[in-house]
C-alpha cells in the first residue's frame, strides 16, 4: 500500500475519533447542565412539597417536624446521592413522583445550602 494511501486513512481514522469525542464532549456538557437544575426553582419546589416535615430553609434550621433540615442534608450528601433518592420509592415519607428538571432543581437548590 503506498505510503500516502497508508497516511489518508490514519487521518481519517484520526478525524473520525476527533468527532466522536467531540460528540460525547459536547452531550456530556449538556447532560451536565440539566443535572445542575436552577436552585431558585429548586426552592418553590421543596417550600411547596417538603416544609410540612422538613426545615428548608437555612433560616428556619431545626424547626423541622420530624425529618432532617435541609442544610444538614446538603452536608452530609452529595448530588448524586440526591438525584438517585430522588428517583426511588421512599419508606417514611410520601413517595412523590418527581419530573427529571425537578428532581434536578430540588437537587440544586439543597446543594446550594451547603456551607
Amino acid at each position: 500500500m503506498p505510503r500516502i494511501r497508508l497516511m489518508h486513512i490514519v487521518l481519517a481514522i484520526l478525524v473520525g475519533l476527533g468527532a466522536i469525542f467531540l460528540i460525547r464532549l459536547h452531550g456530556a456538557a449538556g447532560q451536565s447542565v440539566a443535572m445542575r437544575g436552577n436552585a431558585e426553582s429548586g426552592r418553590l419546589y421543596v417550600q411547596k412539597w417538603c416544609t410540612e416535615c422538613h426545615s428548608v430553609e437555612p433560616e428556619t434550621a431545626g424547626t423541622g417536624q420530624f425529618a432532617p433540615d435541609f442544610t444538614v442534608v446538603a452536608q452530609r450528601r452529595s448530588p448524586r446521592w440526591l438525584r438517585g433518592f430522588l428517583r426511588q420509592n421512599h419508606l417514611q415519607m410520601p413517595d412523590f413522583v418527581f419530573k427529571p428538571d425537578e428532581s434536578a432543581d430540588i437537587v440544586a437548590y439543597i446543594t446550594s445550602l451547603k456551607r
